[in-house]
């Protein structure tokens, strides 16, 4: 459980640093506070719970809320896919599901 935690803190430590190198180098303008930043606090603990525990209905029920208020807040509308694309992961869950 130990190393699982040094492992994500790294990864995270990783990312931080090349989203500021690339925002430095010029490539890539990085704002820790864009538009939707608060969804954050949705995804990153689904992720991690996701990783911990592996994907569960909550933690991916989490994950889709804050992806689409994530896409939301930075001018993507998705609420007309929302029920098309809760009726297909459905149909594939009911298809690959262990019995």
């Amino acid at each position: 459980m130990y190393n699982n935690n040094r492992r994500f803190l790294g990864i995270l430590f990783i990312v931080a640093g090349a989203l500021f190198l690339v925002d430095r180098l010029g490539f890539i303008e990085v704002n820790l506070f864009f538009d939707g930043w608060w969804t954050l606090f949705l995804i990153i603990p689904a992720l991690y719970s996701m990783s911990r525990s592996g994907i569960s209905l909550g933690n991916s029920i989490l994950l889709g809320i804050g992806a689409v208020l994530l896409f939301d807040q930075r001018g993507w509308n998705l609420r007309g896919y929302l029920l098309p694309g809760f009726l297909i992961l459905l149909g594939i869950g009911l298809i690959f599901r262990r019995l």
